[in-house]
């Protein structure tokens, strides 16, 4: 059955945004297309009885459904009961294994009538059930309804006590304990429902076990996936082409089950499961939540296929094309080249290309049809030659939305577009706008250029004007890099308007150049060097402090930092010290640094609207909408928005626009870089711009957001800092011996000899280029010899008999460091690579004596969930904060100030933050990402019950949960 033939036609409706159909009410619904319920079943007779008995109360009607039980190789084949007021089938399939896909499949092709409903044999489905699902499916043709369901223990109950129970099942489970699946309800609350545009992701939420469909879009879609022969995830698969298919995906409260017996999350076998599972979906789903595409991994169904229309170019040209796509450097995707079969040209260009196993000849327009999974199709023209970046560049000017389009001035097309939108327009008849926001591409952001000259006024906007703003034309100014592209861009300009934005610079150069907090007040602090600035851009580097020196002159100096070397001549000091000469140095060397004790992320805020913001109104491109401009300087207005948007005309040059966004950055603001700048990137650093180049920042939610601000003030922090510029230019004047970073001493002590590979394994994953790790053996059983040789950095091992008290063994650990700080560490927790850097660098920002991050994170064993709490009390410091024992941070000194590790057998670190705030210290908690709590209930230290940590959730995931604590 096709679409055509449907008794019921698609859903014409706008992205997922179910709420516009409108079923009518269980009350009001009147039955009349039959459905065959399917019902997978592997030696559960006992549950399979209860969940018939459930099938009878349905109020659908018994002569509009049938059921159908598919025994997946029971041991003892399943017989058809011997009396039941349902039309109920029995197929039997082969014992192949693990056959949950295989045995759906059987099913809906035995099915007589054109609704599948999938119901696992375990479930207890309630009496509207059926009819939650059908109400739907009367309207639509091509939906996916999803069900909802609790898990009960059933014991006590048999299938007489389901037939004639008195309402609803769920008085027969009153006092029962009741699970939920979380992560259901988890993508529920972030997606509305299903609703968010800004979310490509929401297939994730299918589940097979409670699922209905039309026969003929479930043919089309291609059923269940034969080859899942393990459990789990042959349904989210499934959802994910149905998703892509422009089947719109309809939550359905109403549709609930009780699922017997409890398992709301996997169980330790399923998590084995699921590891081996995800490495299979990441070929199948084209998604970047379920696949690493890193450079060179090709996938069997690749996120993008680009076509490239030939027009009428020679094959050369098309040759070229394909060439650029090939190298693009994104890599997931395959070339789609339309086929010219009268041209005898195309011969050698297949010669070429044809035997690359991701290139691919058909009519233009046919990818679809060859691809109809992949997540985007992109067409481009060929004689447009474009960097290695095109198809990012289509990415991000796509967004969040269904379609992006250009014109060029010839009328050739340029778009990305994304698969499910082209199958419904396909579907439904309707036009592309109707189904999802389409939205114009701004080719200026493209880099786009012609291969054959074109002038540049002939590429145009669809639906824009000619002309272009003059921040527009400094932007394309910027972008000069050889005497061709000046020459290229000097017709441009007439003198008139060229003194004018001579004006406009200079203004904004006033307005724009990187202060502190307090433009008064420099830094005062030794730095370590004695350096000699010489010229303004030299002393722009270190403008924030008062320690360097303005003069050579009768002073003791290290090195000296210069603009040019046309400048140490006149200075005298040619030969005389090591030097410095930015001009000849990384552009990094160049940016002026910033005093990380005045800007730092102290008193970040998480609860922001969505309000976004700009520096300036001039060059901000067409189309592009701000809430608000801001000043710089203005840190109580930056700190409310959601981000801010940098383009490059805001700024009088790339160093200047470096020094400001790195200020910002450390300050936890997230800025979104919107078009690519190599320029920009050498000045700011890869990490730090590539940070604010995510694409995750225009649409991601607060979680998001702090994910992000944090990645971009530690490159900040680390990267354009006082000190840090300090290393950085005696590291390239090449001095001997220099004030570098302090040296950690990570402290680990462990009563458990199976946890000492975890141990050094996650010391040894630490960034942190200075390290040390003492490791306490605490007890017996440990190996005579211990094989440190996987750690980077140097281990001492201190053994301490089992009876010994544990802030004595911490007093033994510390006595064997060699480091001036001391971080430490728990055997059973998990850290990400970077917490060592996040507690020093807080350590230097806030000055605090003792810097901890808090048990934000926290894996529940017993319970098996991961949860988020304290969301948002990170980046202050407190008489009495609430830190983690295992995450923390401080001095030798300091420790030594505060009496040392207490002599007792717990509750250390709580002992030792009473101390430092009585002998008059500070305290500082940062934020609490890369850390994660495990606790294995009644053994841990802390005694407080699941309940306790789950009653104070924010957020909860299933299992141990490390990429939703920022680890790995």
């Amino acid at each position: 059955m096709d679409p055509v033939n449907s008794p019921v036609p698609p859903a014409a409706i706008r992205n997922n945004d179910w709420r516009t159909l409108d079923p009518p009410s269980i009350d009001d619904f009147v039955p009349g297309i039959p459905i065959s319920v399917v019902v997978p079943y592997y030696e559960a007779p006992e549950a399979l009885d209860l969940t018939l008995a459930a099938l009878e109360r349905q109020t659908y009607p018994r002569d509009l459904f049938e059921v159908i039980v598919v025994d997946d190789g029971s041991s003892v084949p399943l017989e058809p009961p011997e009396s039941s007021p349902l039309d109920v089938g029995v197929l039997h399939q082969e014992d192949l294994g693990f056959g949950l896909a295989r045995a759906r499949n059987n099913g809906a092709r035995a099915a007589r009538h054109p609704i599948l409903v999938f119901l696992d044999c375990a479930m207890l489905p309630e009496a509207g059930w059926l009819a939650a699902h059908a109400r739907w499916h009367h309207l639509a043709g091509d939906l996916l309804t999803l069900g909802f369901r609790a898990h009960v223990d059933v014991g006590g109950l048999d299938a007489a006590a389901i037939r004639h129970r008195t309402g609803a099942l769920s008085n027969l489970f009153k006092g029962r304990r009741v699970d939920r699946p979380e992560w259901i309800e988890f993508h529920m609350a972030r997606t509305d429902d299903l609703t968010a545009e800004a979310e490509d992701d929401i297939f994730r939420v299918v589940t097979g076990g409670n699922l209905g469909v039309s026969r003929w879009f479930f043919d089309h879609v291609g059923g269940f996936d034969e080859s899942f022969d393990r459990w789990g995830m042959e349904d989210t698969e499934f959802g994910y082409r149905a998703f892509t298919h422009g089947g719109p995906l309809v939550p359905v409260r109403d549709a609930f089950c009780w699922h017997q017996g409890e398992g709301a999350d996997p169980s330790a076998d399923e998590r084995a499961s699921l590891d081996i599972q995800r490495a299979k979906v990441s070929h199948l789903i084209a998604h970047p939540h379920f696949r690493d595409a890193e450079p060179g991994r090709s996938f069997t169904v690749p996120s993008y296929v680009v076509t490239i229309d030939p027009l009428d170019h020679p094959p050369e040209v098309v040759l070229a094309a394909a060439g650029d796509i090939i190298s693009n450097t994104i890599h997931d995707l395959v070339v789609w080249i339309g086929d010219r079969p009268r041209d005898p040209g195309y011969e050698a260009l297949k010669n070429h290309l044809a035997p690359d196993p991701r290139v691919f000849f058909g009519p233009v327009g046919g990818a679809i049809a060859q691809f109809p999974l992949s997540s985007f199709q992109v067409l481009l023209p060929a004689g447009m030659a474009t960097d290695r970046r095109i198809v990012q560049r289509l990415r991000d000017g796509l967004g969040t939305r269904a379609g992006a389009m250009a014109t060029l001035g010839d009328g050739s097309p340029i778009s990305i577009t994304r698969t499910w939108v082209l199958h419904r327009a396909d579907r439904t008849g309707k036009d592309l706008e109707e189904l999802g926001e389409i939205v114009p591409l701004s080719l200026s952001d493209l880099v786009l250029r012609r291969k054959t000259p074109m002038p540049l006024a002939s590429l145009r906007l669809s639906g824009s004007p000619l002309g272009t703003k003059v921040a527009l034309v400094l932007s394309r100014l910027a972008r000069v890099r050889s005497p061709r592209q000046a020459l290229t861009f000097a017709g441009w300009f007439v003198s008139a308007l060229g003194r004018r934005l001579a004006n406009v610079l200079r203004r904004l150069w006033a307005s724009m150049r990187p202060l502190p907090p307090d433009p008064t007040r420099q830094a005062e602090y030794p730095l370590g060097v004695e350096i000699a600035v010489i010229g303004h851009r030299a002393r722009d580097v270190f403008s924030g402090s008062s320690s360097v020196h303005l003069s050579p002159d009768g002073e003791q100096l290290d090195l000296v930092v210069v603009d040019t070397a046309d400048g140490l001549p006149d200075t005298g000091l040619a030969g005389a010290h090591p030097a410095v000469i930015l001009a000849e140095e990384s552009p990094l060397l160049a940016v002026p640094a910033f005093d990380i004790e005045q800007t730092n992320p102290e008193n970040w805020t998480w609860h922001v609207g969505g309000q976004v913001g700009a520096l300036s109104e001039i060059g901000l491109p067409e189309g592009v909408e701000v809430d608000t401009v801001v000043d710089v300087a203005d840190r109580k207005v930056l700190s409310r928005l959601h981000h801010l948007e940098d383009y490059r005309p805001f700024h009088p040059d790339s160093v200047c626009r470096a020094a400001t966004l790195a200020t910002l950055a450390a300050t936890g603001l997230v800025v979104h870089v919107n078009e690519d700048d190599p320029e920009l990137e050498a000045h700011l650093g890869t990490e730090l711009y590539g940070a604010m180049r995510d694409e995750r920042i225009t649409q991601g939610g607060l979680r998001t957001r702090e994910r992000l601000s944090i990645d971009m003030r530690r490159a900040a922090l680390r990267t354009h800092s006082l000190r840090a510029r300090t290393r950085q230019v005696a590291a390239a004047a090449g001095l001997a011996a220099f004030p570098g970073l302090p040296e950690v001493s990570i402290l680990l002590a462990t009563r458990r000899p199976g946890l000492l590979e975890k141990c050094l394994e996650v010391a040894a994953s630490q960034t942190y280029p200075r390290l040390e790790l003492v490791l306490a053996l605490h007890g017996e059983g440990f190996p005579d010899r211990i094989d440190t040789s996987s750690c980077p950095f140097p281990v001492e091992v201190v053994r301490a008999p089992s009876d010994r008290l544990f802030g004595e063994v911490l007093n033994q650990a510390t006595r064997a460091a060699g480091g001036t700080l001391l971080t430490k560490m728990d055997d059973d927790d998990h850290y990400g690579n970077e917490h060592v850097w996040d507690l020093v660098l807080a350590h230097e920002y806030s000055r605090a004596n003792l810097v901890a991050k808090a048990a934000e994170f926290v894996y529940l064993a017993s319970s098996d969930k991961t949860i988020h709490r304290m969301i948002g009390g990170g980046e202050a410091r407190s008489a009495n904060p609430t830190i983690a024992g295992g995450a923390m941070i401080i001095s030798v000194d300091d420790l030594a100030e505060a009496g040392g590790w207490r002599r007792i057998p717990r509750w250390v670190d709580q002992a030792l933050l009473k101390d430092v705030v009585r002998e008059g210290g500070a305290a500082y908690r940062t934020h609490g990402h890369g850390y994660l709590l495990v606790r294995h209930g009644d053994e841990h230290t802390w005694k407080s019950p699941d309940s306790y940590f789950l009653r104070h959730a924010q957020e909860t995931r299933p299992g141990r949960d490390l990429a939703f604590a920022a680890i790995g």
